[in-house]
């Protein structure tokens, strides 16, 4: 349903865009010009409208919650980025001559 919502924005922007670069008064654009500045604005408008997570997505990551209580939520980012940033990492190396 996400898909269809996003084809439906990116239409509404994407044609009267290409119409105005077409027919407006001061731009005059070429029409592959026009097609490819609205075809650009259009797939941007469908990538973020259909990726956007609906309730179809919200039952499978209830789901899948359930399936695996034992995983750390997904949305949990701050707890996994502060134990990231505790772990330790590479010990510098260090400066040593030519070796032979």
């Amino acid at each position: 349903m996400q898909r269809v919502r996003g084809l439906i924005a990116a239409l509404l922007v994407g044609v009267p865009l290409a119409l105005y670069l077409i027919l407006g008064p001061m731009t005059h654009a070429t029409v592959w010009f026009a097609v490819v500045i609205a075809g650009g604005v259009g797939l941007a408008i469908f990538t973020v409208v259909a990726t956007r997570s609906d309730a179809h997505d919200e039952a499978a990551d209830g789901a899948w919650q359930e399936a695996a209580p034992d995983l750390p939520p997904v949305s949990d980012r701050v707890a996994l980025e502060r134990n990231q940033a505790s772990m330790p990492g590479p010990e510098n190396q260090r400066k040593s001559g030519a070796r032979p």
